[in-house]
């Protein structure tokens, strides 16, 4: 989001949403969504089926959470390695809630409150991704909203 502030009236997701959107398949491995998000400073994945429909988001806090304990395991590359024995469709967030291009800034805000997410896939009619909306983006919203 650049440029002049947004009228705040009816805000759309389109408007201040993340796009292209970055996916993955549900059948990699963790570790190489770890890695895909690593080298792209991401936070979240969505996870899309063979026909490239949304199935999941996967976060950089399911991957933390898949991984054995530094205090357990403190070899860093032993930690990562057990990611690789996982799938994405291991430790997704399946059945994400998703909002549409055209919802308002405000209704996908309250979805994310409500089901306390971090980020919402916004998808087409059919199901397939067209962007993500995130902390971040809701954070730009607001600075620009405060300049």
């Amino acid at each position: 989001m650049h440029g002049s502030p947004p009228s705040t009236s009816a805000l759309l997701v389109s408007e201040i949403m993340s796009s292209p959107v970055c996916t993955c398949p549900s059948d990699v491995t963790a570790g190489v969504a770890a890695e895909q998000m690593r080298e792209k400073g991401l936070m979240h994945l969505v996870v899309v089926d063979a026909r490239g429909c949304v199935v999941g988001v996967v976060s950089d806090r399911d991957l933390r959470a898949a991984q054995p304990s530094a205090l357990l395991v403190r070899d860093e590359k032993l930690r990562e390695k057990a990611l690789s024995l996982l799938r994405v469709q291991d430790v997704m967030s399946s059945t994400p809630h998703t909002v549409h291009p055209g919802s308002t800034v405000r209704a996908a805000l309250m979805l994310m409150k409500r089901h306390r997410v971090g980020s919402l896939p916004v998808v087409d009619p059919d199901g397939l991704p067209v962007g993500i909306l995130t902390h971040g983006d809701v954070i730009e919203m607001a600075l620009a909203l405060l300049r």
